[in-house]
């Protein structure tokens, strides 16, 4: 049986950030990974503001920006009907932070991974079989190539995504809010004609699209329709059919984006989000998807593994142990993950949801953002420089109800 203090089930973004940050601070941390390389998954490639601000705050910024992540000072933003309708400056929502951060996946796991074992972290890939036995010694029993393997500690960390076998076997349920929206996401290549300067999100017909630089002619690309676009990019035509559709009347260079190259599978999941109030249990905290996690409209993921990441090493490094100890977190990321619920909610009623109306929402929300109307403003500003700033009283249900009798 191996020992380690802090055992972390998951080597993604969550999981490998949290390593890393722990280890360089001397803390014995074994990683248990089930891939033994990571692939493309089709999401979680567009880091916010406020997430990049705490990469930089568990020191992995520079990680990031070492294995080749593109920043995004702005977003444009195109309306049928109307063309272009005005800038997003992700640049100025915060201070000393240039703006979104986007990287791939697989890259981004695997540099973060490399820094955990760099800064002293044992990682053991090829994971399979993992048990739990949650309680004052936390042990976690595995198996890699049919061999089995076992490891206490005095923490166990889960870091394993949305179907976590760390959160089943703890004893932790989530609360789902069910999807009004599906996402479907591809990555481009051959897209060096394409300005990569700024980042792009577009209303147009039943869809909105989304379009992020990687730089070097990629960019990842997605296409959100209301639950009625379930399978509409599925089957054996489905890219064809994802890339037919990107060819939009208000978006500069869609022609070329509809010409692109697929440099990756095409994959379409629910726009639907998970949460708990207790992400943790005696010896063991969730972070990531496994806490729970937020419909991926908005791309909240990344810098919600960041902050779960963050604001648990710090527990950690000041003795945080048994379940009690992480009441503040789970507090708080409750009250994160409403607000954020909420923000995705008004994207998706005024985006994608499925109506006959959706020119006049996007319309009347465009024409908010540019009186800098506070109920919608705070709420959208927030998405980018963090939850905590949207205040309470603008998790209003009837502003959604406005928009959708526009």
């Amino acid at each position: 049986m191996a020992v380690a203090d802090v055992v972390v089930v998951g080597g993604g973004i969550s999981g490998a950030s949290l390593a890393y940050a722990l280890a360089a601070e001397g803390v014995g941390v074994t990683v248990l990974e089930a891939t033994t390389e990571f692939r493309d998954r089709v999401r979680g490639e567009s880091m916010q503001a406020w997430g990049l601000q705490e990469a930089r705050n568990l020191g992995v910024e520079s990680v990031l920006l070492d294995a080749g992540a593109h920043i995004a000072p702005v977003w444009k933003q195109y309306i049928e009907g109307i063309g272009e309708a005005g800038d997003i400056p992700m640049a100025m929502m915060l201070p000393g932070i240039p703006g979104t951060l986007n990287l791939r996946h697989p890259v981004a796991c695997q540099a973060l991974l490399d820094a955990a074992a760099a800064a002293g972290a044992t990682v053991v890939r090829g994971v399979g079989d993992v048990s739990l036995r949650p309680g004052p010694s936390p042990t976690v029993s595995y198996a890699v190539d049919g061999q089995p393997g076992e490891v206490v500690g005095s923490l166990v960390v889960g870091a394993d995504g949305r179907a976590s076998k760390v959160r089943r076997d703890a004893g932790i349920t989530l609360d789902r809010q069910a999807p009004i929206n599906y996402i479907a996401g591809l990555l481009v290549d051959g897209l060096d004609e394409v300005p990569d300067d700024h980042d792009v999100i577009a209303g147009e017909g039943d869809v909105m699209f989304v379009m992020f630089h990687q730089g070097g002619g990629r960019a990842r690309v997605y296409l959100i329709p209301g639950l009625s676009g379930q399978h509409r990019f599925s089957g054996p035509n489905g890219t064809a059919q994802f890339l037919a559709a990107c060819r939009l009347s208000c978006v500069p260079w869609s022609e070329q984006v509809s010409s692109g190259t697929p440099a990756g599978p095409c994959a379409t999941y629910p726009g639907d989000d998970t949460w708990t109030q207790t992400p943790f249990t005696d010896g063991v905290v969730l972070i990531g998807d496994a806490a729970g996690h937020n419909d991926p409209i908005i791309g909240q993921g990344l810098a919600i593994a960041l902050r779960d990441a963050r604001v648990v090493r710090d527990l950690v490094l000041d003795g945080a142990r048994d379940g009690t100890a992480f009441a503040s977190y789970g507090e708080q990321r409750a009250a994160e993950m409403e607000r954020l619920r909420f923000a995705a909610d008004l994207i998706a009623v005024t985006q994608a949801e499925d109506a006959d109306n959706r020119t006049a929402r996007r319309m009347m929300v465009i024409e908010k953002m540019a009186a800098m109307d506070e109920e919608v403003m705070s709420v959208l500003i927030g998405a980018f420089a963090g939850p905590e700033t949207i205040p309470q009283e603008r998790l209003d249900p009837g502003l959604l109800e406005r928009i959708r009798n526009a």
